[in-house]
């Protein structure tokens, strides 16, 4: 019953998608450089500067401004065209266009494009820092699916084995030359074996999980490793990669570092920029303008001849005779819209010279805002190389320790490999006891599992020093 059990569950377990595409460790960081959050947060964020920049680049060309404007007035009213006051009701507007430019400001807008053209070069450099750090978490991730793989592998040996020794013990127990007790403990050890391996297995999908979400991959979709032998994983000699030499490389290839160095290349600008804006500044400007009105003015619009001015003459008869005359016809009239705009065309042109007297020191303290800045990204420059030589030294301790554990351990599988051979000997003809046997079969199942957690805990050791070394992730 416990071998069907057994069975069923390597069956469940060992179920995977025909046809499923395979990722090995290149195509996984490929895919993690393009897709993880973190990268598309450092893609924004560079974007952001490159707007900045463009925006600082655009003050070198002067501005244009145009302005359209109407307006209804009723009663006592300026006449924008004659500037006279008239009762009247009427509809006015102007249009104009208006630059300027900057001529001189000691600067300030040469370091300002210069320190946002820095800052968007630091951007660009922590996009390849947000890269660098995702592909060694997903380097973490793969070897840690590899190593819960070859866990799997031997927990599935180990419970073959198991398997075959109930099933040898049985018949043993069966023919009367071994007590039922030992068929029992021979269960119980194939009992606790299917358990280590369902564990084993749980724990690689666990790893899968981890990885998926470092690549931002649909956690639900099927996804399977293509796993290279560890043994044909290339690993740089331990004593090629000395601390110092490390560091000396680490700290003039890795892109946190060269990001700091940008930034504070840039926070001098920034100091130069915020000092000249202490200073007075030269512009000048040059503009054009029109206005109109729709208000009417009186004009002749005819002549009514020989009309009675309502005087008379005398003749000699003593008739009275009409005084006749021309009479004009008024009306109302508006200048065409063109024609105003031609008639009030005016122009502007000038120097203008501003300096800051009191502006409850904004300016100073702007420029020691940007010096404080720049003494703050030297000190972090600092700190990050403290740690990144820690780290170095770090991580070449532990390869050096991993190294000697994991030599430690192929010696102990050797010996619990040569132990279990003479056990199984005695076994078999008696001479030990069912207990005894199986605490020498877990004593080389553990060591196996010791020796592949040593063998990938190394590799990922070596693996980051040569990351630091500048030369990537490869498997």
């Amino acid at each position: 019953m416990m071998i069907r059990y057994a069975l069923l569950l390597f069956v469940f377990f060992n179920l995977k998608a025909t046809g499923q595409e395979k990722w090995d460790l290149q195509k996984a960081v490929a895919y993690a450089m393009e897709n993880n959050i973190s990268v598309k947060q450092a893609i924004a964020q560079a974007e952001l500067a490159n707007l900045t920049f463009i925006q600082s680049r655009n003050t070198l060309y002067p501005t244009l401004q145009g302005s359209l404007s109407s307006s209804y007035s009723h009663g006592l009213s300026q006449n924008p065209t004659t500037n006279i006051l008239q009762s009247a009701s009427f509809v006015s507007g102007s249009i104009g266009v208006q630059s300027g430019y900057t001529i001189f400001n000691w600067g300030a807008r040469k370091n300002n494009i210069e320190a946002s053209q820095l800052s968007l070069e630091a951007s660009k450099v922590g996009i390849d820092k947000a890269r660098n750090d995702i592909a060694l978490l997903v380097a973490n991730a793969f070897l840690q699916v590899m190593l819960r793989m070859e866990q799997v592998k031997i927990s599935e040996a180990a419970v073959k084995l198991s398997a075959a020794q109930m099933n040898n013990t049985r018949k043993l127990v069966d023919a009367g030359s071994q007590p039922e007790l030992n068929a029992l403990q021979a269960e119980a050890q194939l009992a606790r074996d299917s358990s280590t391996l369902l564990s084993a297995q749980s724990l690689v999908q666990e790893g899968l999980i981890t990885l998926k979400s470092y690549l931002n991959f649909d956690i639900g979709q099927p996804f399977e490793i293509d796993a290279p032998n560890a043994e044909d994983i290339p690993v740089e000699n331990l004593t090629d990669l000395q601390p110092g030499y490390v560091y000396d490389l680490a700290v003039v290839t890795q892109p946190l570092q060269r990001q700091l160095g940008i930034q504070i290349e840039a926070g001098k600008k920034q100091i130069a920029a915020a000092r000249a804006a202490m200073y007075p500044s030269a512009s000048a400007f040059v503009g054009l303008n029109s206005r109109y009105i729709n208000s009417k003015f009186p004009v002749v619009t005819g002549i009514l001849p020989s009309q009675p001015t309502g005087a008379y003459i005398v003749d000699a008869n003593g008739g009275k005779l009409n005084v006749l005359t021309d009479r004009p016809v008024f009306g109302q009239s508006s200048l065409p819209f063109f024609n105003q705009l031609n008639n009030n065309f005016g122009q502007n042109v000038g120097l203008s010279l501003s300096f800051p007297i009191f502006t409850g020191g904004t300016q100073r303290i702007q420029w020691q805002r940007a010096k404080i800045n720049l003494e703050q990204t030297r000190l972090q420059d600092d700190q990050e190389k403290v740690t990144l030589k820690s780290n170095i030294y770090t991580a070449y301790q532990q390869a050096f320790a991993s190294l000697q554990k994991y030599q430690a351990a192929i010696r102990t599988v050797a010996v619990n490999s040569k132990a279990l051979e003479l056990s199984t000997k005695r076994f078999e003809i008696g001479l030990l006891g069912t207990l005894d046997y199986i605490i020498t079969q877990n004593n080389l199942t553990t060591s196996k599992i010791e020796e592949v957690s040593n063998r990938y805990d190394y590799i990922f050791k070596m693996k980051v020093l040569e990351f630091y070394k500048g030369k990537g992730i490869k498997l």
